[in-house]
């Protein structure tokens, strides 16, 4: 299981307290927390949750979880593999006992991952805003290099095309942050295409940069046949008329 949060469920009764996992916008109990839950013996809890799986009520791979956890055994660590129920698995048990366990924990479930949910969006947006901050300074970074090499200040080649290097990077950058944002747009198109450049064409150049950059085993190496899908659908025709216009 991923990085989770603990939150300490207490019966109303206050005779039970349970460490109740929150990972994935849900909610997760082992086989003997639930049988605490509902003050039921585990064979009960297990038989229940086999027949909700045999039954198709529930995915159980969309349901259980697996999480390794260290137990010391006498004077010997021993690493076990413990299965985590989510709550929609918990709350299937819940109706099969007809436990008011069951119902109070559902009322007192929602109420929690409502809270978590909100409190992750503010977060969320938090990250969000700080990441555009970074962009923006990115962005005023990126424009003041581009106006030393206007002012062409720099001695050598290799500086100058390094800086160029940052500054396409920075335009690609800004026009996908549009993109997702839903800000883009893009005129001066044309369905003439001014290069046409072809995967074998393609694959020298980046061999050639290999070269240039320190021949790292890294560098260029293709994960799929996903790099000649695209070439092959950016300059793709119909009817003698490119179904992507270019903006060179």
């Amino acid at each position: 299981m991923e990085q989770s949060q603990i939150i300490i469920y207490r019966t109303p009764n206050g005779e039970t307290e349970i460490d109740v996992k929150i990972v994935d916008q849900t909610i997760w109990l082992t086989l003997t927390q639930i049988a605490d839950l509902f003050n039921k013996n585990k064979s009960t809890i297990s038989r229940h949750l086999n027949n909700i799986y045999k039954q198709e009520e529930l995915n159980q791979k969309a349901t259980v979880a697996k999480n390794a956890t260290v137990q010391m055994e006498g004077n010997r660590r021993v690493e076990r593999t413990i299965e985590y129920y989510n709550l929609d698995a918990i709350i299937s048990v819940g109706y099969r006992v007809s436990s008011k366990e069951g119902t109070q924990f559902r009322i007192w479930a929602n109420n929690v991952l409502k809270e978590y949910l909100i409190k992750g969006y503010v977060i969320n947006e938090k990250r969000l805003k700080d990441q555009a901050e970074q962009l923006a300074s990115l962005k005023n970074t990126v424009n003041l290099l581009n106006n030393v090499l206007d002012r062409k200040e720099l001695s050598t080649d290799e500086a100058t095309g390094l800086l160029k290097v940052v500054t396409d990077y920075a335009y690609a950058l800004d026009i996908l942050d549009k993109y997702d944002h839903q800000q883009l747009t893009i005129e001066g198109t044309t369905s003439k295409s001014l290069f046409i450049i072809d995967y074998h064409d393609a694959i020298k150049a980046i061999v050639n940069l290999k070269d240039k950059f320190g021949g790292s085993w890294l560098f260029g190496n293709e994960k799929d046949q996903s790099f000649r899908s695209s070439i092959s659908t950016i300059y793709q025709t119909f009817e003698g008329v490119d179904l992507y216009p270019s903006v060179e």
